[in-house]
């Protein structure tokens, strides 16, 4: 009796091969071979599910891709705004294996896509599909009065997707200062400081400044200093004395 193979099951097990190979090696450095011996399954049994090397890291990133949409879509729908927010901006940081593995592949895949028009296409509608759920959730914040609304949505969530973005390679980079409890310790901080500081966002002119020492105020020229007149007056009003001579004895 014929071997009944789940086609969709190994198909995930080769994509998941390629994450392994990438975060281990690189994307430069990945080859059929390695994913090959990665997944335990020959060459040629890659050759019936992808077409070529460019294939399975672009349905690599469609998987990791479809992973986070996954999560973002099993968050309940009674979560308070703020905290969906929060959630939503969580599953692009490398908070667990499966973050991680899912980041260093599109940080992997940022460089290959400036010079692949078909992969740089990809990793446009990718950013922005997040880029939209992150504004949703920042508009449902708003309206749940959890935000300020003098700086418009769509600016906050630009400020929210870049700082992800930045925390997230750092966190790639340097693991060992920006760990997972340091990671979120950030998210929660820029998350507060966007509560309070969303008015100051949309009016540059109002950022704190050190406050400088006030100048000693001048004195008017009529209190320090009498007129000319006045010591004038005084000067030639004043009686002069002449200095008295001894007198001499006469014999």
């Amino acid at each position: 009796m014929p071997k009944i193979v789940d086609h969709e099951e190994r198909r995930q097990v080769l994509v998941e091969a390629a994450w392994r190979v990438i975060a281990r090696d690189g994307i430069e450095n990945v080859t059929v071979r390695l994913i090959a011996k990665e997944s335990g399954f020959s060459a040629g049994t890659l050759s019936h599910y992808f077409a070529d090397k460019d294939d399975i890291l672009r349905v690599a990133l469609e998987k990791a891709d479809d992973n986070i949409r996954r999560r973002l879509d099993a968050i309940p729908p009674d979560v308070a705004p703020l905290e969906r927010l929060v959630r939503v901006l969580s599953e692009s940081l490398p908070l667990d294996e499966e973050r991680t593995y899912e980041l260093t592949l599109d940080v992997n895949f940022w460089a290959r896509a400036l010079n692949q028009p078909a992969l740089r296409k990809l990793q446009h509608a990718d950013h922005d599909v997040w880029r939209n759920r992150v504004r949703k959730a920042v508009e449902s914040a708003r309206q749940a009065g959890e935000l300020s609304n003098n700086v418009p949505a769509e600016d906050l969530a630009d400020v929210l997707v870049a700082f992800v973005d930045g925390i997230g390679l750092q966190a790639l980079v340097y693991p060992e200062l920006m760990t997972t409890e340091r990671v979120e310790h950030l998210l929660a901080t820029q998350i507060r400081s966007l509560q309070g500081a969303a008015a100051v966002l949309n009016n540059p002119a109002q950022l704190p400044v050190k406050p400088s020492q006030p100048k000693p105020s001048q004195p008017k020229s009529s209190q320090s200093k009498p007129s000319l007149s006045k010591a004038s007056h005084s000067k030639t009003n004043k009686p002069k004395t002449k200095p008295s001579r001894p007198k001499t004895k006469t014999k």
